[in-house]
């Protein structure tokens, strides 16, 4: 199966969600983590695997993980708590049909023999729903922690996204990062399907890079004019490339409040709305060229259960999966 047919659509925008997922970010949210004495960005997990299997049942397309190896009081963020790719094989446990995205890996921080294993572990267990999404890191102190150093962390980037798409291959070239591997040497499982490389930012590569390398580009909540201008660079490098059209993933944090007629109401990141106009917020990225919206709703006013079935209800059938569409690679 060409998983990224999952998730693109041309001309028809997929949803999935930011994991994890709660509304520790809203007024309310934000009292109850005080009273359970957790540090801001520090989530309750006890709910997680309930709210990614409802995520699986309400038809999402993807359930975006982000890897934070060390939490910083500073950033204040600490994901999902779990290591994100052994997070990822539970979850692939625990769902049938949502895709499992990373958003995204720290890539110079790993150990790229081990990711390829790691990952093409989970494109197994998942039955080919994993989306590969990397990125460069932006938290200089886990850098020199973990052993490695920070300002060349773009050159680290680029070999170790080399060594892990060799190391998937059967006959590989190993040999020409490791002098003391040779073609009998092996890294499995390899993955029963070819498994869709998605960049987060930049990376400090050169969009003509990113259009070549990547199968789609994940880049940072904006408004929907800002959204289209970027839509169009994108489509730019990959015309400039001789590349086929690729997706362009973006996110946005919602506030849902009680008022189902509210307003659109900017904010950084996102805004404040009622569920009843979301949908059409949600047209309007996909007027502007975006193939994939991924909702964060730790900021939500509705408990974040209700949110979920509310988005399900009211936005999805807008926005229909296609999967039936996709035929085998």
């Amino acid at each position: 199966m060409d998983t990224i047919c999952k998730l693109h659509h041309p001309g028809r925008m997929t949803i999935g969600l930011e994991m994890p997922l709660d509304n520790d970010w809203s007024l309310a949210g934000d009292r109850k983590r005080k009273e359970e004495g957790r540090p801001f960005g520090v989530p309750d997990m006890s709910r997680q695997f309930v709210r990614a299997k409802l995520a699986d049942q309400l038809g999402f397309n993807t359930l975006w993980v982000r890897e934070v190896p060390l939490y910083d009081p500073t950033f204040g963020d600490a994901a999902q708590l779990f290591d994100t790719l052994s997070y990822l094989g539970y979850l692939a446990g625990v769902t049938d049909n949502i895709l499992l995205g990373t958003a995204a890996i720290v890539m110079p921080l790993h150990n790229p023999l081990q990711l390829a294993k790691a990952a093409a572990t989970i494109e197994n267990l998942s039955d080919s729903r994993f989306l590969m999404g990397v990125g460069l890191g932006d938290r200089p102190v886990e850098f020199p922690v973990l052993g490695h150093s920070f300002d060349d962390r773009d050159e680290r980037f680029r070999r170790n996204y080399e060594i892990v798409k060799e190391a998937w291959k059967e006959d590989h070239n190993l040999q020409a990062y490791y002098e003391t591997l040779n073609a009998n040497y092996q890294v499995y499982p390899k993955p029963k399907h070819k498994v869709p490389w998605v960049l987060a930012g930049r990376a400090r590569q050169s969009m003509d890079w990113i259009a070549q390398n990547m199968d789609a580009w994940f880049s940072y909540p904006r408004p929907v004019e800002q959204a289209k201008e970027v839509v169009l660079n994108w489509r730019d490098a990959l015309y400039d490339n001789d590349q086929p059209e690729k997706p362009y993933i973006t996110a946005i944090h919602l506030n849902l409040t009680k008022d189902k007629d509210q307003a659109f109401s900017p904010a950084r990141f996102g805004g404040l709305i009622g569920i009843n106009r979301v949908a059409d917020l949600m047209m309007d990225y996909q007027k502007a060229g975006v193939s994939h919206m991924a909702i964060h709703l730790r900021k939500s006013e509705l408990p974040i259960e209700e949110a979920m079935e509310q988005l399900g209800e009211h936005v999805l059938p807008h926005f229909k999966n296609q999967m039936a569409d996709c035929l085998p690679a």
